[in-house]
């Protein structure tokens, strides 16, 4: 468990350096991350770079606490929050307080760069490991939202309703109601603009314009036993009415190619068409942390969820 820990910003970063961490990143999460990826990832940001707290041994980088500069509206006013990414240790290398030397020389360097917060997205293992020892707070947990097209594809033992799922959900979408001029207000979301989409974004994703300006942003993912998933990532601007139009668009749009549609978020609505997951039936539960690094800036308001306007564009999963 040997090995010293250093902050770099993503622009320090050796090639030689930058294909460690891309090394290490297969051995922990079984995933590639190509170069290409990894450069729109870390440095397509709105400082340039992203925020690195390493584990060096020998000089080979077998841990990595990871933090993406993102620019957030935060009632009235324009700041750069931060989110914790990719957090990762070799296994032979875990354990020594590691993990908190690694976060705390990016809370400094963020801190430095007069960043007020750091949020995340922890797995089921480590959330309440991160709550404990790196002192986040629980901010809240996203719904998922769906339509199951082909339900014997994903539930195999009753393919013979597949005709009948198709037809209800054809009938709850196509019939579903949009509301009229309905508003919703967040006092904290992502500032969206060229550079972010540049970001997120890449040829994998599909976008839809409705004539009214709302922009849906989607992808189709063969997920495991070849069950074809459409994902909403975002709608802009999120409102009730909105939401509805991007649903009935999208599923006409991708209905033969799918066997469920699925958004994740914390609207203040039930997406009208999708049917709400029982809180026992999520695939996976996606829970939202913080951590207030400048008080001064930001207060207790950031770890309310009904505050947030937040969904699957705020951090890097699908």
């Amino acid at each position: 468990m040997s090995g010293n820990v250093v902050f770099k910003d993503t622009t320090d970063l050796t090639v030689q350096e930058k294909q460690q961490f891309r090394a290490l990143f297969l051995r922990v999460f079984g995933k590639k991350m190509n170069q290409k990826l990894f450069d729109r990832k870390f440095l397509y940001t709105p400082k340039g770079y992203s925020y690195h707290g390493l584990i060096l041994d020998e000089g080979v980088i077998v841990g990595a606490f990871n933090a993406i500069p993102y620019r957030y509206k935060y009632f009235d006013k324009y700041l750069v929050f931060s989110l914790s990414v990719d957090t990762m240790i070799a296994p032979d290398h875990r354990g020594g307080g590691h993990l908190v030397k690694m976060a705390d020389v990016v809370y400094e360097a963020l801190v430095r760069d007069d960043v007020p917060f750091i949020f995340g997205f922890p797995n089921e293992y480590f959330y309440k490991h991160e709550k404990r020892i790196l002192g986040t707070r629980g901010i809240g947990e996203l719904d998922y939202y769906v339509t199951l097209r082909s339900i014997g594809t994903v539930m195999p033992e009753l393919k013979l309703l597949n005709c009948l799922s198709r037809a209800f959900s054809w009938v709850a979408i196509g019939l579903s109601r949009v509301p009229k001029n309905a508003e919703d207000k967040y006092h904290i979301e992502k500032v969206v603009d060229e550079e972010s989409d540049k970001h997120r974004y890449d040829e994998c994703y599909g976008r839809i314009t409705i004539g009214d300006g709302t922009v849906c942003i989607y992808r189709i993912c063969e997920e495991e036993n070849r069950i074809q998933t459409l994902y909403i990532i975002d709608v802009l601007p999120l409102t009730p009415t909105s939401m509805a139009r991007a649903v009935k668009q999208v599923y006409r749009t991708a209905m033969d190619s799918i066997d469920i549609m699925i958004y994740v978020g914390a609207p203040h609505f039930r997406p009208a068409g999708l049917l709400k997951v029982p809180h026992s039936k999520k695939p996976q539960r996606i829970r939202m942390t913080g951590k207030i690094l400048i008080p001064e800036v930001v207060d207790d308001s950031v770890f309310a969820i009904e505050n947030w306007n937040v969904n699957m564009s705020n951090f890097d999963v699908r």
